[in-house]
């Protein structure tokens, strides 16, 4: 699992925007330690509040904070393939990111509020999955000339009932590119 963070750092550096040096980073993860107590607090008001009001004047500051904090810590992996967005554009458009981000920070803020489910994968990928949903659906409110065709048709499987065969059948087609590596896939630590 840690011989996959070293290059699951350096996708998450181009995917996510972020700056890091992967040889410091194990150095970093040993010198840091686990999570505290009020990281964990934090990064969940964050997680929530990114949710509501994506585009919030600190709310890039906060993404920031939370990604790397994910990155950092070594208690907490939070593992999303992109299969879950569709084919995304290189570089990302609109307020791609923002949502992309989303799901890594409210699949986090799952685990750290349900510690009896780190190992349910799918609850984790659903929690992700409807945190980038409900923060789509904020942006909407307040731009919705950025509405993204291939995430309505997710909303609207949510809406039908049909989330959870999605993010199994996802799951399934993550699973399937990790034996042959993607550069596209995205993780962040747990």
């Amino acid at each position: 699992m840690k011989a996959h963070l070293s290059r699951a750092i350096a996708i998450a550096t181009l995917v996510l925007g972020l700056i890091l040096a992967p040889p410091s980073h194990a150095q970093q993860q040993q010198q840091r330690g686990p999570s505290t107590p009020e990281e964990r607090t934090r990064a969940v008001k964050v997680a929530h509040e990114l949710e509501v009001d994506p585009l919030a004047k600190d709310a890039k500051e906060n993404r920031e904070w939370v990604i790397q904090w994910i990155i950092d810590i070594p208690d907490i992996t939070v593992n999303v393939c992109d299969e879950y967005f569709g084919s995304l554009p290189k570089p990302l458009r609109g307020h791609m990111r923002e949502i992309v981000n989303q799901m890594v920070i409210s699949s986090a803020a799952y685990m750290i509020e349900h510690p009896d489910k780190v190992k349910d994968e799918q609850a984790i990928a659903t929690a992700g999955l409807l945190g980038s949903l409900k923060a789509y659906q904020s942006i909407l409110k307040v731009e919705p000339e950025s509405r993204w065709p291939y995430i309505d048709k997710i909303v609207q499987m949510r809406d039908q009932g049909k989330l959870d065969d999605f993010v199994s059948d996802t799951r399934r087609k993550c699973a399937q590119d990790e034996e042959d590596p993607d550069p596209d896939t995205i993780r962040a630590a747990r």
